[in-house]
């Protein structure tokens, strides 16, 4: 897998539920502070009980994700994962794991909220995504 330029990267968040009421200027700014991280079949992207540093969306692979009830669910490309342990603070509840070959964009909790804090257009866009059903927050 070779890296990603910069317009699709924009493109590709472009798909992500979570920013789909972006601006491509948003986008251009989230794209930013986005980060590719590579991952190997069975390699852990986070672990339970971790202090919850990035949120991630998924590229191309599949990501196997165990709650610490024993639930288990997958996020596969253009899905958001890690989303709700960055908003509310929380450790991680559950395990992330990379079921095959996978790439992520991370974005790391510090610079979102700082880019958030200086972006209230992004700020409007989330909310309306968390509030016209298409997701649950509890989800991502």
């Amino acid at each position: 897998m070779s890296e990603l330029a910069s317009i699709e990267k924009v493109v590709f968040l472009e798909s992500v539920v979570l920013f789909s009421y972006c601006t491509a200027d948003e986008l251009v700014r989230i794209e930013a502070i986005a980060e590719e991280r590579r991952f190997d079949p069975g390699e852990v992207v986070y672990r339970a009980n971790e202090h919850a540093d990035a949120l991630y969306c998924v590229v191309s692979g599949e990501i196997s994700i165990e709650e610490s009830d024993g639930k288990r669910h997958t996020a596969g490309p253009t899905a958001p994962f890690g989303v709700a342990e960055i908003l509310s603070g929380r450790l991680r509840r559950g395990t992330a794991t990379a079921a095959q070959e996978t790439l992520l964009l991370a974005i790391g909790g510090e610079d979102f909220f700082d880019l958030l804090s200086n972006n209230i257009e992004i700020v409007k866009s989330l909310f309306r995504i968390m509030l016209d059903g298409r997701s649950r927050l509890a989800g991502i």
